[in-house]
């Protein structure tokens, strides 16, 4: 098996699709034994049946540990943070990833892109494993954009489709209109006072959400209207969609946006105690990327930020 980390010390980003659950494990258990053979910690989050598999033929070692993979994607960014905690306390980490719904892909291949930057600092070989059959063409694409490392038939080689994280966000920044966005929407607002939009928020989601979605959108539209109106270029346009379980919201002004397609994409924003957090529009924005699904866009018409909370019982 080819190595990339001999002499280097630095995080490393691997992608690795697999195509049966036998894929997975041919390709995990030598990774793994090499781990334990040079007594590096390494863990496996791996779906149930595929750890216990690795664990059987590498057999028990202090230096490897199982836990269970993630079922459902929560807000990318959160696992930004999570990821931050975890990773001192390992050298290898194999992540077996969910599938993640069509709407929720352009969130995603941004965190992809992020965290080559936000975990740069830890000394971990993070491979992020998807199955290829749940994957567009496109998807794959932005995989092999996003992991500077890419593992192939045994070995482990450096991407040539790599592209830097802020490359890409930019060529990510024209996100088309969401289908939703083509019909009337419920309400529009130009100019609205901060207090306005949360009570507009607050009353046009109150039969599709649960109160806690409804604050959370609240919190996410105060702030993408704050930053428009702060920072954007008038006029700022608040619309509003309903549907069954779904309610988007889409914030534009005339300007171009922030300059640094990173902003708002760092959980490590510097806060000083003087610091108001609704004042930075850095941390604000990576605040309702906590939130809600966030696309950001630059066009014709100006800078649009599109939220959008779903009800937890809604299937993606």
């Amino acid at each position: 098996m080819t190595s990339i980390t001999t002499g280097h010390r630095s995080f490393r980003h691997e992608l690795f699709l697999y195509r049966s659950a036998e894929d997975l494990v041919e390709f995990v258990v030598p990774w793994a034994r090499d781990g334990v053979a040079a007594e590096e910690p390494t863990l496996l989050l791996l779906g149930v049946d595929g750890a216990e598999t690795v664990l059987r033929e590498v057999g028990p070692s202090r230096y490897l540990t199982a836990e269970p993979a993630l079922v459902e994607p929560g807000p990318p960014l959160q696992h930004v943070s999570a990821a931050s905690a975890l990773l001192p306390s390992y050298a290898r980490v194999i992540h077996q990833e969910p599938v993640i719904a069509p709407s929720h892909w352009p969130e995603w291949r941004r965190l992809e892109a992020v965290l080559n930057l936000a975990l740069r600092h830890y000394d971990t070989w993070a491979v992020c494993a998807y199955d290829e059959r749940s994957l567009s063409a496109d998807m794959v694409s932005d995989l092999h954009a996003t992991h500077p490392l890419m593992g192939q038939d045994g070995e482990h080689r450096r991407n040539d489709r790599y592209q830097h994280p802020a490359n890409f966000l930019v060529r990510q920044s024209e996100e088309p209109r969401d289908p939703v966005e083509r019909t009337r929407p419920a309400v529009e607002l130009v100019n609205p006072s901060p207090a306005s939009v949360r009570a507009t928020v607050k009353w046009y989601s109150h039969r599709w959400l649960p109160d806690e979605e409804i604050d959370k959108l609240i919190f996410a539209t105060h702030e993408a209207v704050i930053n428009a109106l702060r920072h954007g270029q008038p006029p700022t346009v608040v619309r509003l969609w309903t549907e069954p379980g779904r309610v988007t919201v889409t914030v534009t002004d005339s300007g171009p946006g922030p300059a640094d397609p990173l902003v708002g994409h760092s959980p490590n924003e510097p806060l000083t105690d003087t610091t108001d957090a609704l004042m930075e529009p850095a941390l604000g924005l990576w605040l309702v990327h906590q939130l809600v699904d966030v696309t950001r866009r630059s066009d014709s018409s100006g800078y649009t930020i599109r939220l959008a909370a779903t009800h937890p019982l809604t299937p993606p």
